[in-house]
């Protein structure tokens, strides 16, 4: 009997889909028929017995994953069609509770079998879950069911609905026929036992009962249209009808599976574009079938190739000559032959061959390469060719001259057209150039030395003469016309014809001299025939050359002697320092000569101190310096500072003097007495006593002023020194010391005072010229020392305007001399009130009555102007407050919020505001 319960579900689990196996284990639930008929016995053991001993032992090997429940009928009353209970619902773990609810079962009812079967399937939610009902039962349907056409209703509602139906000792015809409808139209099976052993055998057929057979099934894809095999990875999923994965995500071309009979879909996802396509199929047992999906025709993608023709290497100079390209097999957008350099066109993927034809060379390579996912550039690599030039120029050219020389080549950069002798080798092959980037008709200067030369195209990258033009070079007609003799200094005349280049010139040297020294002085042929030459200081052999401006090369001389020139002086064996004395002279007076005097142990700038020029005149006035000394006068030639003349002279001391008072106060004007020369621009000054240089007077008067005169004290306290000073070199000639002593001084003023009111300030001070009592904020410094300030030589006491904002301010004595602050009281300054009353709106380009109350200080006035304007915008329309309280003001004709503010007349401080709507 264990036997056949076992195989009872073994023969559930055999029928049962493999597609629903995939998740979980059909529910399923046993019906027990408790009709009083089950007291009936077989070999002398009451039905009910049996089927307790037997469900007992069936639970005992039940799986544990198998989710079993329990409905009993007919167990409860008698004749009741509606005796129906399911005792247990479906689920795991349920084996004591079945065998607790089965051995306490007493059959006494009626057979509702039909409806009970009804009742399981709906414990199972069998519309929702494959479900598997097995009804045991001994008799007919007595409660007046169709069980044939309610089997066929489940079945159709089911997902997966099977009924196995027993009949234990079942003679009845229509009995066993109602069971074998109840099996055959739900798919499960109809099973009968007379007795036990009959009941062992045949639930030992139903527990080998054959599977379903699984069927062969071909999934393929193909492009639409013309059906071809897909070229690009595919992804297979298959799914059942209820949408359970039956295979997962397979990479393959296609399928091959072995399907239980139903519906599925397969669902094919194309990696490379991205996009999923799917069809459903039924699969039959038995009937083998080929599932093609067809996938739509996409375009695949094309990417961005860039082609592009170089020499020598990938990262060589581009071709710039037209370059021809063929492209197999041949893209749809690209023509046959395409010309470019660089050329970019979209390709597919796939495998091509790129061939490029080099136009001017009449050479082309080619080029494998693939496009597979990505942009990219082909190059194609020419071997450099080798360099070709050609030269046009004259066979024969003058010394110096500049021939056109016409070219062909490369012109690559630094390319440069030579010309060199034509025994030369190396860098010597070429002496003059021109580069070729400066045009293909060149101007190419002709070495000044006659011979045979080469003109020779050179690569400017490794300097390779790659052609040459042979060029005769004749000699330049040259010749000067010079006197014999000139006086050293003089300027001569000098003839002469030659080829006048640019930058030619006739020049004057030394007749052994070499080098930069072939020339002293010299003349451009541009400036004209004849033409003036300047002849060197110094007597002796000369030569007259002329030069090309090319290397300076020396053409043609012509010597010539260059004699002493006559100079005298005459001038005071001695002479006061500092004075001016009478020099007569005789010589050349050449442009800018000049008569200096210098120490006599002096050189080079030094042999002058002071000079005069000689066109001048003679006699001329000569400065004396001011230090005593030995001297030297001299007679200095305009070009070169040559020495022509001298004369000594002994410069003597120069009495001075100076008388003043040995103290005096700050800031006061004192007598001083004085002796000396009086010479131009001489003064008297006053500075600190340890002072240097131009700190050496703070105050000065000249002494053209005359004796006595006035010299104004410093305004600090210390001890200083009163000097004369001679005009020429600011020399100090003579000193005395005076002590300056501080000044007494002292201001009055009250502790307080309101913004922009006038106080009364009392002081003792010197009152020198322009001294004056300022005001300033607390911490100031520089020119903010002082706001408002009044000149002590307004009286005593004074009136001060006080600043127009409250605050902590010092109330000042300033020195008119430097400005400097001698005595100071501090003040406190407290803002001063007003208020506004006026409307809160006007009339735009009407008038507006306004009252207030305030300093009405002069100059206060009372304006309109926009709200958050600033600066001299704050007011569009004003009326001064003196014209009187209250007063009728303008409003501006542009609508808008505005602002009534009142302005005190000092620096435009506004001290009270009132916002105004203008509509």
């Amino acid at each position: 009997m264990r036997r056949f319960l076992a195989s009872i579900f073994l023969s559930i689990w055999a029928v049962v889909p493999a597609q629903a196996q995939v998740d979980e284990t059909p529910a399923a639930i046993l019906v027990l028929d408790a009709s009083g008929s089950m007291w009936g016995q077989i070999d002398g053991v009451n039905k009910i017995v049996i089927a307790r001993e037997v469900i007992g032992e069936m639970l005992q090997d039940l799986p544990s994953s198998q989710a079993l429940g329990l409905t009993v009928y007919g167990h409860r009353t008698r004749g009741d069609c509606a005796d129906i209970e399911t005792l247990i619902e479906p689920g795991l773990d349920t084996r004591d509770a079945i065998a607790t609810a089965v051995n306490a079962i007493n059959p006494r009812g009626r057979t509702p079998m039909t409806a009970s079967v009804v009742e399981a399937a709906r414990a199972l939610r069998h519309t929702e879950n494959a479900a598997t009902v097995i009804l045991v039962s001994d008799g007919i349907e007595t409660c007046e069911a169709d069980p044939c056409a309610i089997a066929a209703e489940l079945e159709a509602a089911g997902v997966g609905f099977t009924a196995h139906v027993i009949g234990f000792d079942v003679e009845d015809p229509e009995a066993r026929a109602q069971m074998q409808c109840i099996a055959d139209n739900t798919g499960g099976q109809f099973l009968t036992a007379d007795n036990a052993e009959e009941l062992a055998e045949a639930l030992e057929q139903v527990a080998v009962a054959p599977a379903p057979m699984t069927t062969p099934v071909t999934l393929r894809a193909v492009v639409e249209p013309d059906m071809s095999a897909p070229v690009s990875p595919l992804e297979w999923s298959i799914f059942d009808a209820d949408g359970n994965p039956v295979q997962g995500a397979t990479q393959a071309p296609g399928l091959t599976l072995a399907l239980l009979p139903g519906t599925y879909r397969a669902q094919v996802l194309r990696m490379a574009q991205g996009t999923e396509h799917g069809t459903s199929f039924t699969v039959e047992e038995g009937v083998e079938q080929t599932v093609t999906v067809a996938l739509p025709f996409i375009p695949p993608p094309s990417f961005e190739v860039t082609f592009t023709a170089r020499i020598g290497g990938e990262a060589g100079p581009i071709i710039t000559d037209p370059v021809l390209w063929d492209i197999r097999p041949l893209p749809e957008n690209v023509a046959e032959t395409e010309e470019g350099n660089e050329l970019v066109f979209d390709l597919e993927g796939g495998s091509y061959t790129a061939n490029a034809y080099w136009t001017v060379q009449e050479v082309s390579e080619e080029v494998q390469f693939v496009v597979v996912d990505a942009a990219r550039t082909v190059t194609v690599v020419f071997e450099e060719p080798p360099l070709i030039a050609s030269l046009i120029a004259p066979e024969t050219a003058v010394a110096g001259s500049t021939i056109e020389v016409g070219w062909t080549g490369p012109d690559m950069d630094g390319d440069y057209i030579g010309i060199g002798l034509a025994s030369e080798t190396g860098g010597n092959t070429w002496r003059n150039y021109t580069y070729t980037e400066d045009g293909s008709l060149l101007g190419l200067l002709v070495p000044p030395e006659p011979g045979d030369y080469l003109i020779g195209y050179f690569l400017g990258d490794g300097r390779e003469r790659i052609a040459v033009a042979p060029l005769t070079v004749t000699p330049v007609e040259i010749t000067l016309t010079a006197p014999e003799t000139a006086t050293a200094g003089d300027t001569i005349e000098i003839g002469w014809s030659g080829p006048d280049y640019e930058g030619d010139y006739v020049g004057i040297g030394r007749a052994d001299a070499s080098g930069g020294n072939l020339w002293e002085n010299y003349t451009y042929t541009r400036d004209g025939n004849p033409l003036d030459l300047l002849v060197p200081p110094t007597p002796g052999s000369y030569l007259i050359s002329y030069f090309l401006s090319q290397d300076r090369t020396q053409m043609v001389s012509v010597p010539i002697e260059v004699t002493d020139v006559q100079v005298s002086i005459t001038a005071p064996p001695e002479a006061v320092a500092g004075s001016s004395i009478e020099i007569g002279w005789t010589g050349p007076d050449y442009d800018n000569d000049y008569i200096g005097i210098g120490p006599v142990d002096a050189s080079g700038g030094d042999l002058w101190q002071n000079y005069t020029y000689t066109r001048d005149g003679s006699p001329m006035d000569l400065l004396v310096p001011p230090e005593p000394g030995e001297y030297l006068i001299s007679y200095f030639i305009g070009q070169d500072r040559e020495i022509m003349a001298q004369v000594p002279i002994t410069v003597t001391e120069l009495q001075v003097g100076i008388t003043a008072p040995d103290s005096a106060v700050a800031g006061s004007t004192i007598e001083i007495g004085w002796t000396g020369p009086d010479y131009q621009n001489d003064y008297i000054g006053i500075g600190r006593a340890d002072a240097r240089g131009g700190d050496q007077w703070e105050n000065y008067t000249y002494t053209r002023d005359g004796a006595p005169l006035d010299l104004l004290v410093p305004t600090t306290p210390g001890a200083y020194v009163i000097t004369y000073f001679l005009g020429q070199d600011r020399e100090v000639m003579a000193q005395v010391p005076i002590t300056v002593t501080p000044l007494q001084s002292e201001l009055t003023a009250p502790a307080t005072a309101i913004a922009g009111e006038m106080i009364e300030i009392g002081w003792v001070g010197p009152d020198y010229g322009n001294d004056y009592i300022g005001i300033g904020p607390s911490g100031a410094s520089g020119g903010d020392l002082w706001q408002n300030y009044t000149y002590t030589r307004d009286g005593n006491p004074l009136r001060l305007l006080m600043p127009p904002t409250g605050g902590d301010y010092v109330i000042t004595y300033f020195l008119g001399q430097d400005r400097d602050p001698l005595a100071s009281a501090t003040i406190s300054v407290s803002p001063v009130a007003a208020t506004l009353t006026a409307p809160a709106q006007a009339p735009a380009g009407g008038t507006l009555e306004v009252g207030w109350t305030g300093p009405d200080y002069q100059n206060d006035y009372i304006g309109i102007g926009r709200a958050g304007a600033t600066g001299g915008a704050q007011w569009e329309e004003y009326v001064y407050t003196r014209n009187g309280n209250p007063m009728i003001i303008d409003v501006p004709d542009e609508p808008g919020a505005y602002v009534l503010r009142y302005f005190l007349g000092q620096d435009r401080v506004v001290i009270a505001e009132h916002p105004l709507v203008v509509q």
